[in-house]
């Protein structure tokens, strides 16, 4: 293989590794959750789901830490909860598939604030150095005036920006 050919796929290769990357991530979904109080969560049972936001890659490994927003629903009871965690890939480096695990603190603020710990585990493939696809499901548990437990299943996108390398 010519030098330039072998320059150029090295060169792709490693940008799939999300190293020095900034990322916004929408993604739909559904889930269930139960509660102690109706009242204070609305959305108890089968509902839709939407996430949006994004993170920035914070070492050689490709491992992010995420800040998302996340609304769900059902009917015209909806509730929004804001999350910050970290992502840690399985498999990394100039992969196209691979797995990944989320750890975050998962607050409800609407209509009653709730916080405690989210996890998710998903599988992603990156269809351009710059781009993926993603499907991940999680559990949450929300502590306040309330007791929460929540599940969810999403499929979206995560697009990246390599401009702070």
């Amino acid at each position: 293989m010519p030098l330039p050919a072998l320059i150029a796929s090295a060169a792709l290769a490693a940008a799939f590794d999300h190293r020095g990357s900034a990322c916004a991530v929408a993604a739909p979904g559904f889930g269930f959750s139960a509660a102690s109080s109706s009242a204070a969560v609305p959305v108890v049972g089968t509902r839709w789901t939407g996430t949006l936001g994004g993170g920035v890659a914070i070492d050689d490994d490709g491992r992010e830490l995420m800040l998302l927003a996340r609304v769900s629903g059902r009917g015209s009871a909806v509730d929004v909860a804001a999350l910050f965690g970290l992502r840690a890939y399985f498999r990394g480096g100039e992969e196209r598939w691979r797995t990944f695990f989320d750890v975050q603190l998962a607050v409800p603020v609407w209509p009653v604030p709730l916080v405690g710990p989210r996890v998710a585990a998903g599988v992603q493939y990156e269809f351009h150095p710059a781009a993926g696809a993603f499907c991940a499901a999680g559990v949450q548990l929300g502590l306040g005036s309330a007791i929460l437990i929540a599940t969810d299943l999403s499929c979206g996108v995560q697009l990246r920006s390599y401009l702070f390398q």
